[in-house]
């Protein structure tokens, strides 16, 4: 009965019967010599900017347990809020200032304030999965957001 009935096919999960092209890391230079998983950010972006939420959220929980490529995720989203504004916001950095920016990106965008990101990197890699999922979440809201801007 159920599944097992002759003739009833399964019906595919999302993921299996699409892929999501996201940005890739292959072709871009490292910062500091960190190696984020390229696949997997290429993963998480591509379901984010084409919005399936299932497959965003299957890529995060992948995500969140790589510190390296949770970082170079904020990376690429402060550096898109730069490129935007000129500079870090305090919305964006300061954990009393008004905004919708999490508490875990603000943390992470601090720590990558100075002449090198490495400090991001390796506040990253103290953080929990949930906070960095947090952290995650902030930042392709970012990335998504500028996409749009910019068809």
């Amino acid at each position: 009965m159920g599944r097992d009935k002759a003739g009833k096919q399964r019906r595919p999960r999302p993921e299996e019967t699409h892929d999501h092209h996201g940005w890739s890391l292959d072709a871009v230079p490292q910062p500091g010599g960190w190696a984020p998983d390229s696949k997997l950010f290429e993963d998480v972006t591509g379901a984010a900017f084409e919005g399936c939420v299932s497959c965003q959220d299957a890529a995060l929980t992948l995500l969140v347990e790589d510190a390296v490529t949770t970082a170079r995720l904020v990376e690429l989203a402060c550096g898109v809020i730069i490129g935007l504004e000129g500079d870090m916001p305090p919305s964006q950095v300061d954990p009393d200032a008004p905004g919708n920016s999490s508490p875990e990106f603000r943390r992470l965008a601090r720590a990558g304030l100075g002449k090198t990101t490495d400090g991001m990197y390796h506040e990253c890699e103290q953080m929990t999965p949930s906070e960095r999922r947090a952290a995650a979440n902030t930042a392709l809201d970012t990335l998504v957001g500028f996409a749009a801007m910019r068809p």
